[in-house]
């Protein structure tokens, strides 16, 4: 039976850090996440997007394959799966830097700031489509 990746992802996502030296903090102010959202990915509580994978291998300096090669609980590599489709489809989120200040924005609001925030952008998204 293969083990949690959650669990599996967080615990390498935790490892890269501290390979950099990095605290929590350092890695949510350098990526623009949250603190506290890290936290849950690196106990492997939280199901992190796609999005924020690419974002975490670049603010590490990692390829993002690099991200999901990680052991499985078994002692083998999941990794190599899929490596190729994550890199192509990382490629596809060019963030502007306006973009990313705003995401450095919202990782210092709390979470409850940052549920208000996306509670917003759901409904302008909503009503974006209606007009379409």
């Amino acid at each position: 039976m293969v083990g949690d990746p959650l669990k599996s992802f967080g615990l390498h996502l935790a490892e890269l850090r501290k390979q950099r030296g990095w605290s929590q903090e350092k890695l949510a102010l350098e990526s623009g996440m949250a603190r506290s959202y890290l936290s849950g990915i690196e106990r492997g509580v939280r199901n992190v997007s796609l999005v924020n994978i690419c974002a975490l291998a670049g603010t590490l300096g990692v390829n993002t394959s690099e991200m999901l090669n990680f052991d499985d609980g078994n002692g083998r590599g999941n990794g190599g799966s899929g490596a190729l489709v994550l890199e192509q489809k990382c490629a596809e989120f060019n963030i502007t830097p306006a973009q990313r200040l705003t995401v450095r924005h919202m990782a210092l609001m709390n979470d409850t700031e940052q549920d208000a925030v996306a509670g917003i952008a759901r409904v302008i998204a909503a009503r974006a489509a209606k007009d379409l």
